[in-house]
């Protein structure tokens, strides 16, 4: 709760796990290179993350030949499909891969039981809704669609009859009229197979509309079950505002509301979520014409066009510096400064194309690596020839599925290979240039950084899972989940330790090395806040994860000193 600013945004909002997880299944494909991709429908019912998809070349088609690429894969949709369908898409001839929710197949199973035992089944849900579609052909012919206790009081007398709900229904609606239909039976199974995660949500929203003034729902105009939870909040609220982005608001509808919930459908993701709660609360801040509002514009830019993630590997390459013995050099800092920004800007424009201004970025990006190019070349011509190799290669990571190589589409390749890029820009490349590359110290210093750098890296990955960016299994939190992430996390803690234990052993600048072992502490700090309150990414996770890298250079600095 911001009391600040009066804002309420949903615990429960952003995707549920069936669309995390059919999201998760075509990135996977995408990632190992297999397309195009075609979903049976659209994959989720929101246009932001369609238009990602259809950029990463991940098309809606509603029958299998409709697809143009044979060779291509078929997914079925998160909202399942008929057995019937199913039966013609798997006689397609194409891959088909089925990412259907669990909670739906559970629900297709349990019509299909007592549809054998025969037993007629009545569904309470959205006529014509892809889910139900998809659950009435699962009744053998036997079945009905209504959508509330008003459509039930019609309903005739039934000797056995089955009642269940679609997925994302309206408990109370789904209970009133289950109790209906059973006094209309001989025998009747009330199936609730509302899903957990819409229950959750409709229970919070029912708890805090009631206490708002002003509830802002976020989701696609054709979700039904965002349609629904706004519905449900204009039984509790004055004002109700469903919206796809925050471009549909108004200073005057947000400027005049005391207490405002913002809320959101499961097919919305948490960073369009989170981009209308920071336009609502710059709005609220006089408009944005404080001082602090002018600041935090600016921080917000900053950290967002990767300047100061650049800042933060030039800060690392004064510590690895300072590590193999090295006097200050400006050149090496200043392409790390480069490097880094040039990859980390191009990498993003390129991820995400459906951003405004996307080329703009990239121009950016492939202009600081010719100006990393620049320093490398005063550096030498062997560092000029051995940094474009290196940038070359960084430069085409967005385009590796055209190699179409395997190693490239390994689990958390990109962690990995951000980690090397890393430690060959601030540790390795000042060894090189100085002919420093045999001396333990430099070993050391690399891989101090690749694991600091992996161990960022990673803690980004499972802040931008949580908040629904659209990552594939490139990213190690995504591969091998939360639980192998935290060993991995502590491992990788364990091991700086351990490195910097070593530098010690050899009585390798003591002063630096017993400064930079308080700096863990800071490392520390940031795993544990980050891996327990499951935070999303945002302006002030990649601050504060990046900024162990100043706080390392700032404690290198003061060992001078000592």
């Amino acid at each position: 709760m911001d009391k600040e600013q009066g804002i309420t945004v949903a615990k429960s909002a952003g995707f549920c796990p069936g669309v995390k997880g059919a999201i998760d299944k075509v990135l996977e494909l995408e990632a190992s290179g297999k397309k195009p991709i075609y979903t049976l429908g659209p994959l989720i019912h929101n246009k932001q993350v369609t238009d990602m998809l259809a950029a990463k070349q991940i098309s809606s088609v509603d029958k299998p030949d409709q697809a143009q690429d044979k060779s291509g894969v078929l997914v079925i949709r998160a909202h399942g499909i008929t057995p019937a369908f199913r039966a013609e898409v798997m006689q397609s001839g194409m891959e088909v891969v089925d990412a259907t929710c669990p909670l739906v197949k559970h629900a297709h199973d349990v019509i299909s039981k007592y549809a054998k035992e025969g037993y007629y089944t009545v569904i309470v849900g959205d006529g014509g809704h892809a889910e139900v579609i998809g659950l009435l052909g699962c009744t053998e012919g036997k079945g009905v669609v209504i959508s509330g206790p008003q459509e039930a009081e019609k309903l005739p007398h039934f000797d056995k009859v089955n009642v269940v709900s679609q997925t994302t229904q309206k408990e109370s609606v789904f209970l009133a009229t289950a109790e209906i239909i059973k006094n209309k039976a001989d025998i009747c199974q009330i199936s609730n197979t509302i899903c957990h995660p819409t229950k959750l949500r409709q229970s919070e929203t029912m708890q805090m509309a009631k206490n708002a003034d002003l509830v802002i729902v976020v989701g696609g105009k054709h979700s039904a079950n965002t349609a629904r939870l706004a519905l449900l909040c204009s039984e509790l609220a004055p004002r109700v505002l469903h919206i796809e982005t925050e471009a549909e608001l108004t200073p005057d509808q947000v400027l005049n509301a005391q207490n405002i919930f913002i809320t959101a459908g499961a097919s919305t993701p948490n960073w369009v979520i989170n981009q209308v709660a920071e336009w609502v609360r710059q709005t609220r801040k006089k408009r944005g014409r404080s001082l602090s509002g002018i600041l935090q514009r600016f921080w917000t830019k900053f950290v967002s066009h990767s300047v100061y993630t650049a800042f933060a590997a030039a800060a690392l390459t004064y510590v690895c510096m300072k590590l193999e013995g090295l006097h200050f050099q400006y050149k090496p800092i200043l392409f790390s400064f480069f490097f880094v920004f040039s990859l980390t800007t191009v990498n993003r424009a390129m991820e995400d194309k459906t951003r405004p201004a996307g080329k703009l970025p990239a121009i950016f990006g492939y202009t600081a690596a010719g100006l990393g190019l620049l320093v490398a070349a005063l550096m030498g011509v062997k560092t000029l020839v051995l940094c474009a190799l290196i940038i070359g290669l960084g430069l085409l990571y967005p385009f590796r599925h055209i190699l179409k190589s395997k190693l490239l589409s390994l689990p958390g390749t990109k962690d990995f290979l951000t980690a090397i890029g890393w430690g060959y820009a601030c540790a390795f490349l000042p060894a090189f240039s100085n002919d420093l590359l045999l001396r333990r110290s430099s070993y050391l210093a690399f891989f101090y950084a690749v694991l600091l750098v992996f161990m960022r890296s990673v803690t980004l990955g499972f802040t931008s899972a949580n908040k629904d960016l659209m990552i594939g299994k490139e990213s190690f939190y995504k591969a091998f989940g939360i639980g192998k992430t935290k060993l991995a996390v502590m491992g990788m803690l364990a091991a700086l330790t351990a490195v910097l234990a070593v530098l010690l052993t050899i009585t390798w600048r003591p002063a630096l090395v017993a400064m930079l072992l308080i700096g863990n502490l800071y490392t520390i700090f940031v795993v544990i806040y980050y891996y327990s309150h499951s935070a999303s990414r945002g302006i002030k996770e990649e601050t504060l994860i990046d900024a162990q890298f100043f706080v390392l250079w700032i404690l290198a600095w003061l060992s001078r000193f000592i």
